[in-house]
């Protein structure tokens, strides 16, 4: 449950890779470049419109490099409730470092803004991406998710809602799709978690007065042919988040005919896997390099603007 608190102790760095598949190309790994890009940090960047509930801030990670930079939204976690995205600065650097723009965003938190206000502000998220990415040489065909915990169920709600169900804006034009997702100790399916203490305030309600809010809410359940080849890591000894919810939800993925990827550590927990997983984010950044570099050859920068109605 998500109402328990315990770590599992770290005492091994082995890893364990399940599902991983090889390279349909052979290119030459960036992640063990000796001399990684050079990048800036433009802070503070206020990606909500003025009459947004709550002013959203995201740090924007950018590249010394050529124009047409792939790009990775970036979500932190801390139960929906907490935390701050200064949680992901070393992975969004490690980022910046293999040649990824990298936007690092905050969003507003339960209880005072239930779901689906979250998914709303990553949608603005995408939709600020999609507007700036002329200004910043942002290559939108390759835009990806990253997310940990509760940040990772929020990238993946985002890479497989649909336009036009009610968890999304209503948008002018539909925003642009993540070419992949990688997602760390995910919770998937938050029907599993009635009556806990982080999930009820997200959503507003328990799970026996509100069940199709918590389907509606699950990534799981919303697994079509628009989700994008997803890389998940967990710790075996997760016991905040289970390794159940990254194990069934990966398997749920191929049974749709999605490009997946799981990779268990088989010692650690929640935070252990977060704090010291650099081998999972190796792994992650890896798969992000397979989706993303053939696209690269073809791709043109957006000159698209999309504007919103704001929700009700």
């Amino acid at each position: 449950m998500l109402s328990k608190l315990r770590v599992g102790a770290c005492l091994s760095a082995l890893t364990l890779c399940i599902g991983c598949s090889p390279l349909h190309h052979t290119v030459t790994d960036p992640v063990e470049d000796t001399e990684p890009y050079r990048f800036k940090v433009i802070e503070q960047i206020v990606f909500s419109p003025d009459h947004w509930p709550q002013p959203l801030q995201a740090d924007l990670y950018l590249p010394n490099s050529s124009s047409h930079l792939p790009i990775v939204l970036m979500v932190h976690g801390g139960g929906w409730s907490g935390r701050d995205r200064s949680d992901m600065q070393t992975t969004a650097k490690k980022l910046a470092k293999h040649g990824y723009a990298v936007f690092n965003v905050s969003y507003r938190f339960a209880p005072e803004f239930t779901y689906p206000a979250q998914l709303h502000d990553l949608q603005l998220a995408l939709l600020w991406l999609q507007n700036n990415a002329q200004k910043y040489q942002l290559d939108m065909a390759r835009l990806n998710g990253w997310g940990y915990s509760s940040g990772a169920h929020l990238i993946a709600q985002l890479a497989s809602v649909s336009p036009g169900q009610a968890q999304s804006l209503v948008l002018s034009e539909e925003l642009p799709t993540l070419r992949a997702v990688v997602a760390g100790g995910i919770p998937a399916d938050l029907s599993q978690y009635s009556g806990s203490p982080i999930v009820i305030p997200f959503l507003g309600a328990d799970l026996h007065e509100d069940p199709d809010l918590y389907r509606q809410a699950s990534p799981i359940n919303h697994i079509s042919g628009r989700t994008p080849p997803t890389f998940l890591y967990h710790g075996k000894y997760d016991f905040l988040v289970e390794k159940e919810q990254s194990i069934n939800y990966y398997q749920s993925l191929l049974d749709k005919g999605i490009v997946a990827e799981l990779y268990l550590h088989p010692l650690w927990g929640h935070f252990a896997m977060f704090l010291l997983g650099g081998g999972a984010e190796s792994k992650g950044l890896e798969f992000l390099n397979q989706h993303n570099i053939e696209a690269g050859k073809s791709s043109s920068l957006s000159t698209r603007s999309v504007s919103f109605k704001p929700p009700e």
